[in-house]
């Protein structure tokens, strides 16, 4: 990096003092010495703004930014004071991979080289992703399970209640309520009508009935 420096400020030196010598040849000046002068303070500008970077920014020492992916928060704070970098929460994501707190990227990527006091972003996972459970009353057993897998929930326990009134198979109650937040995978229990007495008195649930291809009520 330094001989590049060094190797630009040469090629910079050499370009003005063509321009200088150039300017002064065709204008003929009289007296050149401002202009010369002028000239020479911006050849030797970059003299003490190289003297500056030397002298600070490469005294500065670096480190290798570690791999946080999966680290809880707090520990990938820690982590990074020990090797004098500053932690900055950037932000939360849902991620299935990695639990809640949990650093699922960073800015500057891990393995990347950077000076100490060095600020790295970390972006966290914000757990498992909640969903508004899906209004099911008055519907019947068949569509249930379509309207929970859409959602990502799945069909839990299925009581009955007898009420002859009813076609069998409509839902009567759910558990958890419509519109209740879940995380995704959650159970959801529903209650639904038949109109088989003896079936509701023993708390038979529903059972796959093959050969129809469907659900058999008791």
């Amino acid at each position: 990096m330094l001989i590049e420096i060094l190797t630009f400020y040469l090629i910079f030196v050499i370009a003005v003092s063509i321009m200088v010598a150039l300017v002064i040849s065709r204008l003929k000046l009289a007296n050149p010495k401002r202009l010369i002068a002028a000239i020479a303070a911006i050849i030797l500008l970059p003299i003490p703004i190289l003297y500056f970077y030397l002298t600070y920014f490469t005294a500065i020492p670096e480190v290798v930014v570690p791999d946080l992916s999966g680290v809880p928060f707090e520990q990938a704070k820690v982590e990074l004071e020990d090797l004098d970098l500053v932690a900055r929460h950037g932000g939360s994501m849902f991620d299935m991979k990695y639990a809640q707190g949990c650093v699922v990227s960073q800015r500057p990527e891990k393995g990347r080289i950077v000076k100490v006091g060095r600020v790295v972003s970390l972006l966290t996972s914000s757990g498992k992703r909640k969903v508004a459970a899906p209004n099911l009353l008055g519907r019947p057993l068949a569509q249930a399970e379509t309207l929970l897998s859409a959602k990502g929930l799945v069909l839990g326990e299925v009581a009955l209640e007898y009420i002859p009134q009813l076609e069998p198979g409509m839902i009567l109650m759910q558990s958890p309520l419509p519109d209740e937040e879940l995380n995704v995978g959650s159970l959801v229990m529903i209650t639904i009508s038949t109109r088989d007495k003896k079936a509701a008195e023993e708390g038979k649930e529903k059972e796959l009935d093959e050969d129809e291809g469907g659900f058999k009520l008791w």
